[in-house]
């Protein structure tokens, strides 16, 4: 891509300090525990022998004074991801399923969710990104349409806002191009209303292009107020960006980046 970015990791992302629960212990103090730590999952450890893992959605219907091991699922590779997992790969796994441990089925390391990637590494990962998105977009701007203010029809107070900080930065004699001064939206609107633009990143169409930066768009801003990557976990319940739409987005962000 041009430069070092920030790698982000499974084993950058996961909890690494894993509160269990012993096989002996109750469905109803489990279940208040889980709840009241806001955990959906917990490993349930004998001593130092991995025995399994229990949920909480399915200690709901079991008898209060059940022991939990009658409820325990035990640890496959299925729910073991490896530490250097690529940030896609994590995607794509939290995707097919909430939550991974990190280790092995007889000593486990770390566990992963969907929570996780509300967390910094996954902030600065993107961050990196789509900074590095913005500069390819600005390049290609300047390159392809640098008359971009007459072939586009842009707000005119996101033209006014542009060109006062422009003028600015002149008065302080570090001005740039006019174009790093629009926002990355201004830079979306323009990629997504130019063939020659839109066609360099990849896209097969002027909708689709537009369709995809917005969505990348919203993502952008929420990284950069530190604000939920994923918004909500469960499709159809509440409002917001769900782990599908997060790593649908990722693609885009990162097949811009290989196209330019």
């Amino acid at each position: 891509m041009g430069r070092d970015l920030y790698v982000c990791t499974a084993g950058d992302l996961a909890t690494r300090s894993i509160a269990s629960q012993s096989p002996d212990a109750t469905v109803a103090a489990t279940t208040d525990w889980l709840e009241s730590e806001g955990y959906d999952v917990a490993p349930v450890i004998d001593g130092e022998t991995v025995v399994g893992y229990v949920e909480l959605d399915h200690l709901q219907d079991a008898a209060a004074d059940d022991q939990i091991a009658a409820h325990t699922n035990p640890v496959t590779f299925e729910e073991i991801i490896s530490t250097d997992a690529t940030f896609d790969e994590v995607l794509s796994a939290l995707y097919e399923s909430p939550f991974y441990f990190l280790g092995g089925r007889n000593r486990l390391t770390g566990i992963l969710t969907r929570a996780d990637l509300n967390t910094s590494p996954a902030l600065i990962h993107l961050f990196d990104r789509i900074t590095l998105l913005e500069e390819r977009f600005r390049e290609l701007i300047l390159d392809e349409v640098p008359d971009w203010k007459e072939r586009i029809s842009l707000d005119p107070n996101i033209v006014e806002d542009i060109e006062e900080r422009h003028a600015d930065a002149r008065q302080s004699n570090i001005e740039l191009d006019e174009i790093h001064y629009a926002q990355f939206s201004t830079l979306a609107t323009i990629i997504s209303n130019i063939e020659v633009c839109w066609d360099a990143c990849g896209f097969s169409s002027d909708h689709r292009a537009s369709s995809q930066l917005d969505d990348l768009t919203e993502l952008r801003n929420s990284v950069a107020h530190s604000q939920l990557i994923v918004q909500h976990t469960g499709e159809g319940l509440g409002k917001g960006r769900t782990i599908g739409k997060v790593e649908q987005t990722y693609t885009t962000l990162t097949d811009c980046l290989d196209a330019l």
